[in-house]
This record gives C-alpha cells, structure tokens and sequence, in this order.
C-alpha cells in the first residue's frame, strides 16, 4: 500500500473528532500532530481514537516540526482565517478549514490569496456534500426527473453562520454549483448572541436567486423543528431530502412518494443510524482529499471557493437587512455586515449581555473565548 498521507490538526475540540475519524477510517492518513491550548483535549482525542500523534500548544511550532503533508483547522469560527493563513506559509499540500469559512468575506479572501500564493489546496468542510442522499438529489435534479426546479425551501437554527452556511452550500451542490446572483433577506436581534465567538442574529429569513432560475428560501429559527435537507420543488415534480434518505413524487413514482435510502462508500445507515451522516460524510470527505492530493481528481467537492460562495451569500442576508435592499452577488462589502449593524448602532440589542450558546463546549476555568488562539 501507498504511504499515507501526514495530518495535523489545530484545535482538538469537539469538531476535530470528525476530521480525525475521517482521516483514519479513510485509512489514507496518519494524523501525526495535534495543537490545542488544552492538554485535557488533545489526550481525550488520543483516548477516543487510540492513536499517540506529538501534541503542541502553539500551532506555528507544530508546523514548522512537523512538516505535515494536509492540515485540519478545527479552531471556533474566529480562528479560521488567522490560523489558515499562518499554516498556509509552511506549504502543506492541503488544508480542510472547518466551515464556515470565515467571520467576513474579506477574511476568507485573505484565505484564498494565502493558500494560492503557497500553492496550497484549500477545502472547507462541508461534508454533506459527500452524503449519498444529498448526491443523489443532486443526480436527480440534473437529469430533470422533477422537471425545472423553481423553489428549494430549507428550516434553519442557531445562526445562520454556522447552521445556515450548511444549507446555502446545499442549494449550491443540488443545483450543480449554480452561482447565487441576488440576495433579500432580512433578521431579528433583540439579544446579544454569539455562537462561537462569532455574533448571530435571533431569526432571520431570505431568498436566494440563482442564474439557472431556481430560487431558495431560508427560514432560520422561525420554525420549532428544523434539520439539514430541504424540500424540492420542481414543474414535474418535488423532493423531500434529509442527510439520511430522500422521497420523490413524480409521474414515474405514480403520484406517490418513493423513498430512497442510499448506501455511502464507507457506511450504511443500518450500520450506524444518527452517526451515519457524521461518519460517511467525514471519511468520504477525506478520501476525495487524498485522491485531490495525490492528483488522482482534478477537483474536491468542498473546495475553497465552495465555502466562499456559501459564506457570500449569509453574509449578503446580514447586508441586506443593513441596507434594506436586494442585495447583488458577488457580494462587495468585505467586513461582516451584521457587526456593522450592531457596532454602529444601526442594531442595538435590546436585551444587552452577551451569551454564547456554545458556551458549554469551554474548558476550565474560561467562560469566554480564548484569544490566544487568534
């Protein structure tokens, strides 16, 4: 067998075990080296998934050592640019950024330019990219077995930066990677909420115009039950996806719903049931990471530019709740619009102290982000 691939990971927190069991069960990887501020966390990846890699607190130290071949930034949202860009300047062959890409567009532009100018691939998580239903969908839509799409309707939480960028790379992917020409859209916050570090706005709704013609409309935190997937609308038919399976009516399913349960490359959803979306989407999401690496594709499905054109077009709500106005695509304010808002006064809360609704996920002693990581 080939030799594997060398991983690192900065930030052993919650999300980097989805990362680490990507990069093993793929068995493509060797994950090599963890840097996180906290002992406690990287031995409890060390626990989880029996392996010994060399642990750092400085990230900087850990490349410069280490030398790893692809790299995982798994820091809160904040870390993402900063700590792509600093890894980016020791050249690994790839980096896979948790989403969203950045706290500004600006910030993931600034990503971009750094791992073109080092020559680094750049991919942002997006794994659902790699679930079968969501392929599935996908394959369906393009050879029009649901006629012309006209609506994707999605039901989104806890922020639109982190939940919703999920749901924005979805209507991109479905459609085939359709630009998103015109954003409106427009949010409530009456408190101050974080989610990460990062400010979320109480509820938000928009609609998303695509060149093709399709339109996507978001509901976040306006409806009690929601979930990743979407409902499909199209002139000859609909379908209903979640991250497990997808139903379709048209007139070859006789006006009834036939239910599709797809099989992933790694796993099925009998095998592993809730953790399945989790497991397969992480493994395939790394194996297309080795394969792009290794110059076996020419491309990866969660590729920079993807989680560029997502991040765009959450932040294009925020921009046109600030201006009170649709809202072009490709998006020309670079600093976050919703900080904007909030900053100058334009959106006071009115229920002030700040909380972070992840604020469960902080260790020790800290009951606010640690900047060190920063």
């Amino acid at each position: 067998m080939p030799n594997k691939l060398r991983a690192a990971v900065i930030g052993a927190g919650g999300i980097s075990a989805n990362h680490i069991h990507g990069y093993l069960a793929s068995n493509r990887f060797d994950v090599v080296a963890l840097a996180d501020l906290s002992q406690e966390a990287m031995a409890e990846k060390n626990s989880q998934f029996d392996i010994t890699p060399a642990h750092y607190t400085d990230g900087r130290e850990m490349m410069e050592k280490e030398r790893p071949d692809v790299v995982s930034i798994c820091t809160w949202h904040k870390g993402h640019a900063p700590w792509t860009i600093a890894a980016a300047a020791f050249r690994p062959q790839a980096i896979l950024c948790e989403k969203p890409m950045a706290d500004s567009v600006g910030a993931a532009e600034q990503m971009m330019i750094a791992c073109r100018r080092n020559y680094v691939k750049l991919a942002i998580g997006h794994q659902r990219r790699f679930l079968p239903a969501y392929t599935l969908a996908k394959e369906l839509i393009g050879c029009n077995a649901i006629g012309e799409v006209s609506l994707i309707q999605s039901m989104g939480g806890a922020g639109l930066p982190n939940y919703g960028s999920h749901q924005t790379d979805m209507y991109r992917y479905l459609l085939s990677d359709d630009d998103c020409v015109w954003v409106m859209g427009n949010i409530e916050r009456k408190t101050d909420q974080h989610e990460r570090a990062t400010r979320i706005e109480d509820r938000a709704m928009a609609v998303f115009q695509f060149a093709g013609g399709p339109r996507a409309l978001i509901l976040s935190d306006l409806v009690p039950n929601y979930y990743q997937g979407a409902q499909i609308f199209g002139s000859d038919g609909m379908i209903s996806l979640t991250t497990q399976s997808l139903q379709i009516l048209n007139a070859k399913s006789n006006g009834r719903w036939e239910e599709h349960v797809p099989d992933g490359k790694f796993y099925t959803l009998a095998e592993l049931g809730d953790r399945f979306e989790w497991q397969e989407g992480a493994t395939a999401q790394a194996d297309e990471l080795a394969d792009w690496v290794e110059g076996k594709v020419d491309a990866h499905r969660g590729q920079g530019g993807h989680g560029y054109k997502a991040l765009q077009m959450i932040h294009a709500v925020y921009e046109s709740a600030r201006m009170h106005e649709r809202v072009d695509v490709p998006l020309q304010t670079r600093v976050n619009p919703l900080d904007l808002m909030v900053e100058s006064g334009h959106l006071t809360p009115q229920r002030p102290g700040k909380y972070d609704i992840r604020a469960a996920q902080l260790r020790s002693e800290n009951m606010t982000e640690d900047t060190r990581n920063t």
